[in-house]
C-alpha cells in the first residue's frame, strides 16, 4: 500500500512499514521494526530494544534494561538501577541509593542516607552531615557537628562548640565561650577571661589582671627587691634611715658594714610600725659593730613599714657604714 488510510486492522501482521503513520488505535505487539520519526503517544507495555534520537515527553518508563539517554528534562524515575549516568542534570526528586558515580554539581538536593565516598568542590548549604569518615571541607558556614572526630581545622571560625574535645592542634583565637576540661595545652597569647575549676601547670609571661586564685602550689621564680645607702656617717644619737612598706615581703633583712675609722663600734636597730608614725624597737645589736665587720639585722615582728636606725657607740667617737636591704616576696 503506497498511500491512503488504513483504518482498522483487528488481527495480522505487518512485515514492512515505510514512511506510514498511524495516527490513532492500539499495536498488541511490534516484533524487529524501526520508528524513524513521529510520535509514540502511550506504549502501555513491551520491550524497545534500540531507542535513537527520541523524545519521551510524558508518561512512565517502567524498565530500561541497557542503553544511553542523552537528556531528560521534567522526566520522574520512581524505581530500579542507573548504572551509568554521564553529563546528566536531576533538577527536582529523590535520589535514593546512588551505589557508584560521580555526581558534579548538586543544588537543592537532600541526601537522607548512604555513603559519600568522596566530595571534591562541593557546597552543601544546609542540611545534617552524619558522618564524615574522612576528608577535607574547605569551608564551613553555619553548621553544626553533634558527633564525632574533627581530625584538622586548618583555618576558619567555629561559631559554637558544645560537648567537643580537642585533642591536639593550635586553637588560634576563642573569642567567647567555655571549654570545659583543658589537658596538656597551651596558650600562648590572648585572655583568658574566667577559668572556673581547674589546674594550670606551667603560666611564662602571663598577666593576670583579675579574679581569684583558688590556690597556688608553687612559684619558680619569686619578686626580689634591694636599697642601698653607702658611705652614712653616724652620731651620737640613734638617726633613721628612710622606711621602707614590708607588707609585701615574706623575708627580709638589713646588712649593715661598719667602714670606720680607727675603732669606732657602731649600734644598730630594727624599728617597725603600722602607721609610719610611731615606732617599736624590734632588734638591736647585742655589741656594737666592730669596724670592718659585718651584722644582719633580721625582723622578728611583722608590720607594714620597717626601717632601720643607727648610731655611734660611743660619744664623739662616729663611723662611717654601708647599709644594704634585701626584701623577698612570697
Amino acid at each position: 500500500m503506497t498511500a491512503g488510510t488504513l483504518t482498522n486492522l483487528l488481527n495480522g501482521t505487518i512485515t514492512s512499514v515505510l514512511g506510514a503513520t498511524i495516527t490513532a488505535g492500539t499495536i498488541t505487539s511490534v516484533l524487529g521494526a524501526t520508528v524513524t520519526a513521529g510520535t509514540l503517544t502511550n506504549l502501555l507495555n513491551g520491550t524497545i530494544t534500540s531507542v535513537l534520537g527520541a523524545t519521551i515527553t510524558a508518561g512512565t518508563l517502567t524498565n530500561l534494561l541497557n542503553g544511553t539517554i542523552t537528556s531528560v528534562l521534567g522526566a520522574t524515575i520512581t524505581a530500579g538501577t542507573i548504572t551509568s549516568v554521564l553529563g546528566a542534570t536531576v533538577t527536582a526528586g529523590t535520589l535514593t541509593n546512588l551505589l557508584n558515580g560521580t555526581i558534579t554539581s548538586v543544588l537543592g538536593a537532600t541526601i537522607t542516607a548512604g555513603t559519600i565516598t568522596s566530595v571534591l568542590g562541593a557546597t552543601v548549604t544546609a542540611g545534617t552531615l552524619t558522618n564524615l569518615l574522612n576528608g577535607t571541607i574547605t569551608s564551613v558556614l553555619g553548621a553544626t557537628i553533634t558527633a564525632g572526630t574533627l581530625t584538622n581545622l586548618l583555618n576558619g571560625t567555629i561559631t559554637s562548640v558544645l560537648g567537643a574535645t580537642v585533642t591536639a592542634g593550635t586553637l588560634t583565637n576563642l573569642l567567647n565561650g567555655t571549654i570545659t576540661s583543658v589537658l596538656g595545652a597551651t596558650i600562648t597569647a590572648g585572655t583568658l577571661t574566667n577559668l572556673l575549676n581547674g589546674t594550670i601547670t606551667s603560666v611564662l609571661g602571663a598577666t593576670i589582671t583579675a579574679g581569684t586564685l583558688s590556690s597556688v602550689t608553687s612559684i619558680s621564680q619569686k619578686s626580689f627587691q634591694e636599697s642601698q645607702l653607702l658611705s652614712t656617717p653616724t652620731a651620737n644619737t640613734f638617726t633613721p634611715l628612710p622606711a621602707v612598706t614590708t607588707s609585701v615581703f615574706g623575708t627580709y633583712s638589713f646588712f649593715v658594714y661598719n667602714r670606720g675609722p680607727g675603732l669606732n663600734r657602731v649600734d644598730a636597730r630594727v624599728e617597725i610600725s603600722a602607721n609610719g608614725t610611731n615606732w617599736y624597737d624590734d632588734v638591736d645589736t647585742v655589741t656594737g659593730i666592730l669596724p670592718g665587720s659585718v651584722d644582719v639585722l633580721v625582723p622578728q615582728r611583722f608590720l607594714k613599714y620597717t626601717r632601720l636606725s643607727y648610731r655611734s657607740s660611743l660619744l664623739g667617737a662616729p663611723s662611717t657604714i654601708d647599709v644594704f636591704f634585701n626584701g623577698q616576696g612570697t
